[in-house]
């Protein structure tokens, strides 16, 4: 198989699997605020706990396979991080583009979205998924 397929199928995956993350988000949210009557602000919170979890695992064992032999503490760690620094650096460019340079928000979203997405996949790819015999 070539490492073109195999890069497109991961990114597939990875984007399939971020809408998943969304809808569960949503759904969780919703469920702990209509069914069990909790808060938003917590329901909120537990949701992104539980898809930040989620995220890891299917990162780990769904999109990058060939990595999921290595220790799962230090991926664990560095996607911990990296995910805070994604959250950080897409608000920042939010900032920059919509306050700053004054582009509409909606375009601002998606463009910063997209770019984070993207790079995301690359980060996760050469340095958070990556088997012990790869590291740097």
């Amino acid at each position: 198989m070539c490492i073109q397929s195999v890069t497109l199928g991961r990114l597939m995956r990875f984007g399939a699997l971020g809408a998943i993350g969304f809808g569960l988000n949503l759904a969780i949210t919703i469920a702990l605020t209509e069914v069990l009557g909790a808060p938003e602000e917590l329901a909120f919170a537990i949701a992104l706990a539980v898809v930040f979890i989620f995220s890891f695992l299917t990162s780990r064992y769904l999109i990058f396979v060939d990595a999921a032999t290595a220790d799962p503490r230090k991926q664990f760690i560095k996607f911990a991080v990296s995910s805070a620094a994604f959250r950080g650096a897409e608000y920042v460019c939010f900032l920059l583009l919509h306050t700053v340079l004054g582009i509409g928000y909606l375009a601002t979203i998606v463009g910063v979205l997209g770019v984070s997405f993207l790079t995301k996949f690359v980060a996760y790819s050469n340095v958070v998924f990556i088997s012990d015999g790869e590291a740097p």
